[in-house]
């Protein structure tokens, strides 16, 4: 299939992004999230639900970018848990991955210890308005790929949560430089396809029980 271009695709060699300057009075609002390993604080405005520990993708980010840098700068590093959509056009990985993921495969990954998927925001967001997540290729991973090509296939959204590290870099733009970004695992298992409270998952989702049931 052929490469979708990503707006906030990361550069060869990935840089942090110089921390922007503060506001002087932060507007937004800030949720506490428990949980060990999760976010202190983050600000959030005009998001999604909430699943458990998990934050929408759409608190951080926006088309692939950072929605608010100075929210993104204060939790870069840190380990967040985030629920979202898989990009189906931004599927990356060696050649095992390729053997699984097939006319879904996008191409090679980053480096060869992970593979790659993109996050999106909404269900709906065009292909490419999302940002990255690096997987180690560890036992786990075939298992994850399967069940990304069966929703692909049957046209599926797949909604997933991912518990990662944020970081962030310089992504130029026609327009302005904007602040990319992407997510670290530490392992399969810090990817979960199904949603963590065992309720449906959230709107157009096609993952958990009640796909198998559509």
């Amino acid at each position: 299939m052929t490469l979708a271009r990503q707006p906030g695709q990361m550069p060869a060699h990935r840089r942090e992004h110089d921390q922007p300057p503060r506001a002087e009075q932060s507007p937004w609002r800030v949720w506490r999230v428990i949980g060990e390993g999760a976010l202190a604080g983050l600000a959030l405005v005009g998001c999604g639900e909430r699943v458990g520990e998990y934050l929408p993708a759409s608190a951080i980010a926006r088309g692939g970018f950072a929605s608010d840098e100075w929210t993104v700068a204060e939790i870069r590093g840190r380990e967040v848990r985030l629920w979202g959509f898989v990009d189906q056009g931004n599927l990356y990985g060696d050649a095992d991955a390729k053997r699984v993921l097939g006319e879904w495969w996008s191409g090679q990954g980053l480096d060869p210890e992970h593979w790659r998927f993109d996050l999106k925001a909404e269900a709906n967001d065009p292909v490419g308005l999302s940002f990255a997540v690096l997987v180690p290729n560890d036992p786990g991973r075939e298992d994850i790929l399967h069940r990304l090509v069966a929703d692909a296939r049957a046209q599926r959204a797949t909604t997933i949560f991912v518990a990662g590290r944020l970081f962030t870099f310089h992504a130029p733009t026609q327009i302005r430089g904007r602040t990319g970004l992407y997510l670290q695992v530490r392992a399969s298992q810090d990817l979960r396809l199904d949603r963590p409270d065992g309720d449906e998952t959230p709107d157009g989702a096609g993952i958990g029980p009640n796909a198998r049931r559509q």
